[in-house]
């Protein structure tokens, strides 16, 4: 493999791409289409943090958590362009590790390729959790955690196939949760009319009733934004997957336009149906906001099919985040930032010394269900959370350092992928994102897992300094 230079800027992605092989000089194959890639941004984020997580966020903030997702929405919406921008010129599987390497030096691609890798065994643990719950509820014999662990074990299974077989998977159960999604929305809406037989409306009653719209005060809304974070995360896989499509610079750009519909009828639609028409308090709202929700309608038959669909799309977003992250974990060791037997490949082109590491973590995360069953989840979505906003600051840095040099070279960004308003917007995110997390660490229940995950982020980064400075000598001989 070439050697990677550490100067900014002067790395060229597509030569560390092309010779980045694996033992025996496989490399990934190309050969997820662009309706594959589509699902996948949109598989990877509507799972366990949108149908059962959304609960905690709702019980953190009241109905204020819809201030906290339509903020996260709107920053997402900006990094989702940021990623496209830098995605379509320069395409790998590395993504956003590869950008803060470019932008940064080498220790800024490990840090954020490890933190980014480290936050999805911890989903995955947070989705079988929640697919467990529900299989539980049908045979209360089986414990959750044992459940959790044939989940990993069915995801890991499929990961170790082909990727063309994973994308297949993934169009068609996607398509599933949103028609699920689009379902609930639209009988919700309906019930808050005051339309629905059996069902009076509502009115503002659960909106400002409870306590008012902000029960837990602004300090609510910070604090939800956490949850929030963790439900958005996985639309970035689209950038992830780039490596290996066969036309990445059409899917990213197509993924990146329908960002922003999706994000807002899926998580701002649905939640509205919630708060509108149940008590942001109540307890089922916390265990399962999506079937207290048709309970409450009177349609206990539709929430035992939602239960259902809710255990496929878990599934299905277990399955994203086993790529993502052994795809991560590939382009580390690609990049000699990882022990190299992460970069070996399969006869059928997929990671699976990654594949098979990364599923191990998630299965040993899942003894804290065992441990603390009441806390795990809420503590798992919240560290999860607290992860994706350091890789979101990075991605947002690094665009800042990309994007000037891009254009100070005079190449203009692929047409529908520019950030608006640039630099002014990217700094805007950048400074949004820093103070969310400011305030995370002085509120006193969010402080324990925000400096966790800064600790963590700072440890890493030492290590990759540490790395880049061994390394520095002899890349000077």
């Amino acid at each position: 493999m070439s050697d990677v230079r550490e100067n900014t800027g002067a790395r060229l992605v597509e030569d560390a791409h092309d010779t980045a092989v694996a033992a025996g000089g496989a490399q990934l194959s190309r050969s997820l289409l662009s309706r594959h890639m589509t699902m996948i941004s949109i598989g990877g984020a509507v799972g366990a943090g949108l149908f059962v997580g959304s609960g905690v966020s709702i019980q953190q903030a009241g109905p204020g958590v819809l201030i906290a997702y339509a903020l996260t929405a709107v920053i997402v919406i900006v990094v989702m362009r940021m990623l496209a921008e830098m995605s379509v010129t320069r395409p790998d599987t590395g993504a956003f590790a590869v950008y803060g390497r470019l932008a940064f030096g080498r220790w800024a691609g490990f840090a954020s390729g490890w933190i980014y890798w480290v936050g999805w065994p911890l989903g995955m643990c947070i989705e079988s959790i929640a697919a467990g719950r529900i299989v539980h509820g049908w045979i209360p014999a089986v414990p959750v955690w044992l459940i959790a662990v044939l989940m990993l074990a069915v995801v890991t299974a499929v990961n170790l196939g082909s990727v063309r077989a994973y994308g297949e998977m993934e169009f068609w159960v996607v398509w599933v949760k949103v028609a699920v999604i689009a379902l609930f929305i639209g009988v919700g809406l309906v019930a808050v009319a005051g339309l629905l037989p059996g069902t009076p409306a509502p009115g503002t009653d659960n909106l400002l009733g409870q306590g008012g719209f902000l029960p837990m005060g602004v300090s609510g809304i910070v604090i939800a934004t956490s949850g929030a974070m963790f439900s958005f995360s996985g639309t970035e896989i689209v950038t992830i997957a780039a490596g290996e499509a066969e036309d990445a610079a059409a899917a990213i750009r197509k993924s990146t336009r329908t960002i922003m519909w999706r994000v807002t009828v899926f998580y701002l639609g649905s939640l509205s149906v919630v708060v509108l028409l149940l008590p942001w308090n109540s307890a089922a709202v916390g265990d399962s906001p999506f079937a207290a929700t048709l309970d409450h309608l009177g349609m206990p038959g539709a929430s035992t099919v939602l239960n259902v669909v809710l255990f496929a799309a878990m599934l299905s977003t277990m399955n994203s985040q086993v790529y993502a992250s052994s795809r991560m974990l590939f382009a580390l060791a690609r990049d000699r930032d990882a022990p190299s037997l992460f970069a070996r490949i399969s006869r059928r082109g997929a990671p699976h010394t990654a594949i098979l590491f990364t599923s191990a973590l998630a299965a040993v995360c899942l003894v804290l269900e065992v441990v603390h069953p009441t806390d795990a989840f809420g503590r798992l979505v919240d560290i999860t959370g607290d992860t994706v906003y350091v890789t979101w600051i990075g991605i947002a840095a690094a665009h800042l350092v990309l994007g000037r040099q891009d254009r100070a070279d005079g190449r203009r960004p692929a047409e529908g992928t520019a950030v608006w308003l640039f630099p002014g917007l990217t700094w805007a995110v950048l400074i949004a994102l820093l103070g969310l997390y400011a305030v995370m660490i002085v509120l006193a229940d969010s402080r324990v897992d925000a400096l966790l995950a800064l600790a963590l982020t700072v440890a890493v980064s030492l290590v990759g300094r540490w790395l880049q400075h061994r390394q520095a000598p002899s890349a000077n001989r």
